[in-house]
């Protein structure tokens, strides 16, 4: 990413005449940058201390190299003595560090241009500064941020990342700036720090990439792609002036293409690693109950197997014999799953093709029947659903008794004919058709009539007045007849029950 003075760049050109065409040169063109980039209202994507005048992108105290630090890099080519880097990173199968992250609550936070979290590719930077740490670049840019910043610092050892990449950063010139990542390569000693930097670089590149579903597509010849260096956004973009890292991998034997095919070796490896989840085609809640119908080979997943989070609970086989409330059945490209539970307690995802299942809502059908509470089934339950579930279990026939219940639906579960009942008012749930009868508890009024008449109370004890004749429906205590001892009753009307004769009388 180093802008280099008139004199360094004179150097580097007589000493790359005549290498290997495999070389690349960092001289920009300035007639290669298209116009139509440089667009108006792109404030945001310019540093603070350039548009205070305080600093210039050229000079803004980031890779402002000097032909002094240059000459203190070998500047050897690879047929005078450096290996292969690619080569050498393989044989020595080097492996890279962990990502670390020490973000900078003072950056500026500002938008890609299409927006939060959609950078278009990665600017490949470096240092320029033979003398400087990892730790002494990230210290330097988190005091000068207004002049310049970027997402990460990579070096022979450690990857650390100090801004958000899901926010754009102040690296690479006002038009790189609104579209891409970018990174900082801290500058080595020796080939087998710089061969353990480039290995480090280019997995963090390729993580990059993958993280954002970007492609591996190098820029650096046709200002196209995802992959850039500082040298391309100058040439293609500009807003810069700047050239690296193509002179500095140069001096180590290594130049950018080689670098593209390292990281889509890198991001080839990321993507193998990766696990293939099934994708779950829908989820949705169900009722229904089964059973263990084949337990071996087969298991019990805290999410359909194969999909992401799943893990195992336990082996199907714990569960044989028991009812299984079925709570949620998805799909996945495999087989279809059911989520259950035992006794009120979730358990897990099973295979609905190692399952019996003995009730699902489909084999409820319509009724209208008129039934009681059976005398000698007061204290037999009623369900949710009809299945014999403590889990389910709303309550005992009892609160039902004498009651004229309404069967609306019916079910035969494992053989057993149930009945879903409610009253005039009051749904109630599902109860075995043998806890209920079609014969009335009530006793039947033979005739009822309008007659005229006039009495008074003769044997009060024993007796009471009924809203309707005792023991026919609806019939309910209004008060002990001897309230109404001594007075004048007009008789209205006259029933009979296979008991007694009954009046309804007035007072």
């Amino acid at each position: 990413m180093k802008k280099l003075v008139k004199s360094a760049v004179v150097f580097a050109s007589l000493v790359f005449i005549g290498t290997s065409a495999t070389m690349i040169t960092e001289k920009a063109s300035a007639a290669s940058i298209d116009p139509v980039q440089k667009a108006d209202g792109q404030a945001t994507y310019i540093p603070k201390g350039v548009r205070d005048g305080t600093a210039t992108e050229e000079h803004d105290g980031f890779e402002d190299g000097t032909n002094s630090v240059l000459q203190q890099v070998p500047l050897l080519r690879a047929t005078t003595g450096y290996p292969d880097v690619n080569a050498y990173i393989k044989s020595n199968k080097f492996s890279t560090a962990k990502i670390e992250k020490q973000l900078k609550s003072q950056f500026p936070k500002f938008n890609y241009r299409n927006g939060y979290g959609k950078p278009e590719g990665i600017v490949i930077h470096e240092t320029a500064n033979n003398s400087s740490t990892i730790t002494g670049e990230i210290n330097y840019m988190s005091t000068n941020y207004n002049n310049a910043f970027v997402h990460a610092f990579v070096d022979k050892s450690r990857i650390i990342q100090i801004h958000p990449t899901e926010n754009g950063v102040w690296g690479a010139g006002q038009y790189a700036n609104a579209r891409f990542i970018q990174v900082e390569l801290v500058r080595s000693k020796t080939f087998d720090e710089f061969a353990r930097s480039i290995n480090n670089y280019a997995y963090y590149a390729a993580y990059l990439l993958d993280q954002y579903n970007l492609p591996v597509d190098s820029a650096h010849s046709d200002g196209k792609g995802t992959v850039w260096s500082h040298d391309a956004v100058t040439r293609y973009l500009g807003g810069t002036t700047h050239t690296d890292p193509v002179s500095y991998f140069n001096q180590w034997g290594y130049n950018f293409n080689s670098f593209v095919t390292l990281i889509n070796e890198k991001y080839k490896a990321i993507q193998a690693s990766k696990v293939t989840y099934d994708k779950i085609e829908y989820d949705k809640g169900v009722t229904a109950y089964a059973r263990v119908k084949t337990a071996p080979g087969n298991a019990v997943w805290t999410k359909p197997y194969r999909t992401e989070g799943s893990k195992l609970v336990n082996q199907l086989s714990v569960y044989q014999g028991k009812n299984m409330r079925i709570l949620r059945e998805a799909k996945t490209p495999i087989t279809t799953w059911y989520q259950f539970s035992i006794d009120g307690k979730v358990i897990g995802w099973v295979d609905t093709r190692a399952l019996d299942t003995f009730y699902k809502q489909s084999m409820e059908q319509p009724a209208n029947l008129t039934r009681y509470v059976a005398s000698n089934k007061t204290g037999e339950a009623y369900y949710k659903v009809p299945v014999v579930d403590a889990d389910v279990k709303w309550g005992t026939l009892a609160a039902y008794k004498d009651q004229k219940l309404t069967v609306d639906k019916q079910a035969t579960v494992e053989g057993q004919l149930w009945y879903r009942v409610r009253t005039s008012t009051t749904f109630i749930g599902w109860t075995k058709a043998s806890n209920l009868t079609a014969t009335s508890p009530f006793d039947k009024i033979e005739y009822d009539k309008g007659v005229t008449a006039y009495a008074r109370v003769k044997t009060a004890p024993g007796n009471a007045v009924w809203t309707k004749p005792y023991r026919t429906e609806g019939s309910k205590l209004v008060n002990q007849l001897s309230v109404y001892q001594g007075k004048n009753m007009r008789i209205l009307r006259e029933a009979k029950t296979v008991i007694t004769t009954w009046y309804q009388f007035s007072i």
